[in-house]
């Protein structure tokens, strides 16, 4: 997986490629292990490349809108709870 490291961190360098533990903003690793990857990427430190080295977008999560009689039932119930 291709990787680009947006901060830089001390962890374990041979799993992304590195000669070192001591990893720096802006390194690219082009066959970082898929599973540290995926760490990295989920707490923010890295994000994935595509074939062109451009950072890859993610799709927006399509999520159907609240029915209106759902957004009253949940009003009336934190008017309730309030009281």
């Amino acid at each position: 997986m291709k990787i680009k490291i947006e901060w830089g961190f001390v962890g374990q360098g041979p799993l992304l490629g590195s000669d070192t533990n001591k990893v720096v903003a802006g390194q690219v690793f082009d066959d970082a292990n898929d599973e540290y990857a995926h760490t990295l990427i989920g707490k923010g430190l890295a994000v994935e490349l595509d074939a062109n080295g451009k950072p890859r977008v993610p799709k927006p999560k399509e999520t159907k809108p609240a029915a209106p009689k759902e957004d009253k039932a949940a009003a009336d119930k934190a008017a309730d709870e309030a009281k």
